[in-house]
């Protein structure tokens, strides 16, 4: 474990907050090392099978044929996605009641993805964790937040699933379009849906060591659907849809320095729907999920296999692995920032 990350002993939990923080702060933060390994492994079989799918020396030549000045751009348009998640993030945080120093609210959005290639993605929840180390309030309040990131994250990605399908040849792509659309209301329909959620929670109150905590379960869902109200819910969407399709316009630039004439709009289809299944194949970062299906959608366009597997390593390395660094660089900070709070004055 990493000691620096302990609670101190005059923020011992009791107050209800326990239950939440303690496991908030071991998922994200216990072996946080040993958690990192898995990401690692996973990492090296998605090159070893890229390789294996496009032959290495293929591979390293269509790697040399990439502009490499094209990741400025590209970059900075994973920039725009965290500058819009992050604003996302301070909205919720702001809704909820919960302040931090911007400083400190940005690491811990950096640090948040670094707790993204956890398995489950669990350790996310530990974002709730360093909002209440850092003085921003209990980690309770600032649960609803990390869960709504994670379902506008999921339905933004959808919606843009079904705009991009639009760039598919009939019937499919229309089927996709108002499938996602619909997809979408019907999940939001049964997550604000107060009265089914009640009765589970009734049946859950049941269930031995369970029922206990209800009451906080409640409260949290209570607030979840708070910020899935229609004004928060249009402002939460708008900017998952807008900061993934940041990201999906840089795969575009990655695809067409190899395919000039390759559409943004199946560009947008093909990112977001190997975002969509490395998400829903909850590995962590959606590793070998992703990979595999962005590289066998290129792969099914006509793009050689060296090709498809140099874009899908390319992109790869700009969104998620670039996210990644920016966690590793946070994380010295937010454990600075929180040694200080600790320090006796």
């Amino acid at each position: 474990m990493n000691h620096d990350l302990d609670p101190p002993p005059e923020a011992e939990l009791g107050d209800g907050d326990d239950a939440v923080t303690e496991a908030a702060r071991r998922d994200a933060f216990d072996h946080l090392g040993r958690r990192l390994a898995i990401p690692a492994l996973l990492a090296v079989l998605a090159l070893v099978g890229l390789t294996l799918f496009a032959d290495a020396d293929e591979l390293a030549a269509a790697l040399g044929r990439f502009d490499l000045v094209l990741l400025v751009p590209i970059l900075a348009l994973s920039l725009v996605n965290y500058a819009l998640r992050f604003v996302r993030w301070e909205i919720y945080l702001r809704h909820l009641g919960a302040r931090l120093p911007f400083a400190d609210s940005l690491a811990v959005v950096f640090v948040g993805f670094l707790l993204s290639v956890t398995p489950g993605k669990a350790g996310e929840l530990g974002k709730a964790w360093l909002v209440r180390q850092l003085g921003g309030g209990p980690a309770r309040r600032a649960l609803p937040a990390v869960l709504a990131e994670r379902v506008t994250d999921l339905l933004g990605v959808v919606l843009l699933v079904a705009v991009g399908a639009l760039a598919l040849a009939p019937p499919l792509g229309p089927w996709i379009f108002f499938g996602g659309f619909a997809a979408v209301a019907a999940a939001l329909a049964l997550l604000t849906w107060r009265g089914g959620a009640h009765r589970l929670f009734a049946l859950v109150e049941r269930v031995p060591r369970l029922g206990r905590h209800v009451h906080h379960m409640e409260e949290l869902y209570d607030r979840l659907v708070g910020l899935l109200s229609p004004s928060m819910l249009a402002t939460g969407l708008g900017l998952s849809a807008a900061a993934w399709g940041a990201e999906g316009l840089g795969f575009w630039l990655v695809v067409r320095d190899y395919a000039p004439a390759a559409a943004p709009l199946r560009a947008l289809f093909d990112y977001s729907a190997s975002t969509l299944a490395g998400a829903l194949s909850m590995l962590p970062g959606g590793l070998l999920a992703a990979e595999g299906s962005l590289a066998a959608l290129l792969d099914a366009q006509g793009l050689d296999n060296a090709t498809a597997a140099s874009a899908t390593l390319i992109i790869r390395g700009a969104t998620l692995w670039f996210a990644v660094a920016l966690g590793l660089v946070a994380l010295p900070w937010v454990i600075h920032r929180m040694r200080r709070r600790q320090a006796p004055s």
